[in-house]
């Protein structure tokens, strides 16, 4: 994680659509409806250190640029590197897919919680949503039951520039945070 020592918090506010907290000299930073404070010593989430992989993705978004973000078209984690992300496949979007039923079922409580709201589907799916991770990087989330003829389903697609704000590996771990962030909230509501 790059070191915040040096960062000029009130100025990266502006630029990455954070707060500043002057009192605090820190920034409040929303991903996937939660609050991360980002001080000099670190980034916290509910008063404790955050996730290493959640503070490497916070330390990567506080360097984007002042430009604003794109949602369409969506892209596939593999248009970002140029090829399929079976790794990607395996580790976020498979998980999730036993739990579709139960998301289709509490959506309603569970989409505001994580900053998500309904989106039209782009496949004709069950259900559509906009997440947005960050506040320039938002997700697309397809979820389809298992039918007569196909098996349950899901896909993660992201904001068409969201490689500006976010590299590769923090790319990665945004979905592996959300899916963490689903699990945990199905296990809680």
């Amino acid at each position: 994680m790059k070191s915040l020592a040096h960062i000029a918090f009130a100025e990266t506010a502006e630029l990455i659509n954070a707060l500043y907290d002057e009192e605090q000299d820190a920034l409040l930073l929303g991903m996937f409806g939660q609050e991360y404070v980002i001080r000099r010593d670190g980034v916290f989430l509910r008063g404790q250190k955050a996730p290493d992989a959640h503070a490497e993705v916070v330390s990567n978004y506080l360097s984007a640029p002042n430009t604003p973000s794109i949602l369409f078209p969506w892209r596939a984690i593999g248009n970002f590197s140029g090829k399929a992300s079976a790794e990607f496949r395996k580790k976020v979007e498979l998980p999730i897919i036993q739990y579709v039923p139960e998301i289709l079922t509490r959506a309603k409580t569970l989409l505001p919680m994580m900053d998500a709201q309904t989106a039209p589907s782009l496949i004709g799916g069950d259900l559509a949503i906009t997440v947005r991770a960050l506040p320039k990087v938002y997700l697309h989330v397809e979820f389809s039951q298992e039918t007569q003829d196909f098996p349950a389903e899901v896909w993660i697609l992201f904001s068409n520039n969201a490689q500006e704000f976010l590299a590769l590996p923090s790319l990665h771990s945004v979905g592996e945070i959300f899916k963490d962030r689903v699990l945990s909230l199905i296990r809680i509501y």
